[in-house]
């Protein structure tokens, strides 16, 4: 019965002398097996048992249906046969004064995953603030990115940007291809935050980097290109259609404006194969009294079909298609939407050699809201960061690093 009450409770080695069950608690009592331990401070192994604690000492453990369980320890005092001096013994699992055992911290932090911090709290029958020093404490603000890709030989990473409070916004770094995972979440957008991050990287890690995927942010692909020289961008496809349909959505309005014509607007954002009949017929009659507007509907349904296309080399001739059109029409924002997809024409065809996206990376930024209205909001950066990166990465690849206000 010991063994397997052993084995429940994570208590492996030890000896279990007698266990209390009440309605609120359970309360366990053990010990170590040996009477040895070692000098910490010349490293003797002794047996001299020079007393023990008159009372026993109690630390929470771990929940049994809902109950906490308590494990009781006496710590004996040996003496030190080389250096004479006295000391305590160290108990596997349990920090000199703490009154959890590192066991039910790691429960508290499993719990605190999902949950926001009062949630969690109430669970567990501890305070929020216990819950907030110890996510300060046990959980870092960076992935040990070595264990996270040890099994990964080759990997492309995607960055993208979420709103942390309204328009103060972080950088998010994950891993979308072969596996799916986070990797970082930057404390800033800048772009200083974002070099020093790639700067960072271990040479192991940069070896195996083999494409980076990114939305239509000039500075970051300058600053990719300086820090990891040799690696191809791929330009995220749903941000390029995103800014197709911006930039046709403004010239709809501004075509609003000059003709005193209302324009629908679904008929031109929308897939032109999922329109409905109306919707057809509203943008034959767009395509037929507005041109310019017809123009840029034209410019994205094409790089549509470049994304559609069955290989590199097609793409590039309906790209180059349309860099050619564009740059010869009457429309300055016209022209400059062709400049734009004319620099970032590598890295748009790049999309055909890996068939990757930053879609993984938006359902993370998706369930970091739903995190984020679960706990009503955040105040404190490094809280944030570390909470979120709780709910997505294993703990063993949060490196501790101690806080300053633990």
């Amino acid at each position: 019965m010991n063994q397997l009450i052993r084995e429940l409770l994570g208590l492996q080695g030890w000896v279990l002398y007698r266990v209390k069950v009440a309605e609120d608690r359970i309360d366990v009592y053990g010990g170590r097996p040996r009477k040895q331990a070692r000098c910490p401070v010349c490293g003797t192994l002794t047996r001299s048992v020079y007393d023990r604690a008159e009372e026993w000492r109690s630390k929470l453990h771990t929940w049994c249906n809902g109950v906490p369980v308590y494990l009781w320890v006496r710590p004996r005092r040996f003496q030190c046969s080389g250096c004479r001096k006295v000391f305590t013994e160290q108990f596997p699992g349990i920090r000199p004064w703490a009154r959890r055992t590192e066991h039910a911290e790691e429960e508290l932090l499993r719990r605190l995953a999902h949950r926001s911090f009062q949630g969690a709290a109430q669970e567990a029958g501890v305070s929020p603030g216990v819950l907030r020093r110890l996510l300060l404490k046990r959980v870092a603000a960076q992935v040990d990115l070595e264990a996270a890709l040890q099994d990964l030989p080759a990997v492309v990473l995607g960055i993208d940007e979420h709103s942390y409070r309204g328009q103060d916004m972080m950088i998010t770094v994950t891993c979308v291809w072969p596996e799916k995972r986070l990797l970082a979440i930057l404390p800033h957008d800048r772009l200083s935050t974002l070099v020093q991050f790639l700067q960072g990287l271990s040479e192991s890690v940069r070896q195996r980097i083999r494409a980076v995927c990114i939305d239509l942010k000039e500075a970051w692909r300058q600053a990719v290109k300086r820090e990891l020289p040799g690696v191809p961008i791929v330009a995220d496809p749903f941000h390029v259609i995103q800014d197709a349909n911006r930039r046709v959505d403004e010239a709809r309005r501004v075509e609003q404006q000059v003709t005193r014509q209302r324009l629908p607007r679904w008929p031109l954002l929308k897939n032109e194969d999922e329109l409905t009949e109306r919707q057809a017929t509203q943008l034959a009659e767009i395509r037929k009294r507005h041109a310019n507007v017809a123009h840029f509907h034209w410019v994205k349904e094409q790089l549509r079909d470049v994304y559609r296309a069955s290989s590199r080399d097609e793409a590039a001739k309906i790209l180059d298609r349309v860099i050619f059109n564009t740059q010869a029409a009457s429309d300055v924002e016209l022209v400059q939407w062709g400049r734009t997809l004319r620099r970032w024409r590598e890295a748009i065809l790049a999309y055909h050699d890996w068939r990757v996206s930053n879609g993984y990376t938006e359902g993370v930024h998706t369930k970091i809201k739903l995190l984020k209205r679960i706990s009503y909001g955040f105040r404190n950066r490094q809280v944030y960061v570390r909470k979120m990166l709780l709910a997505f990465v294993p703990l063993a690849w949060l490196a501790t690093v101690p806080h300053f206000l633990t």
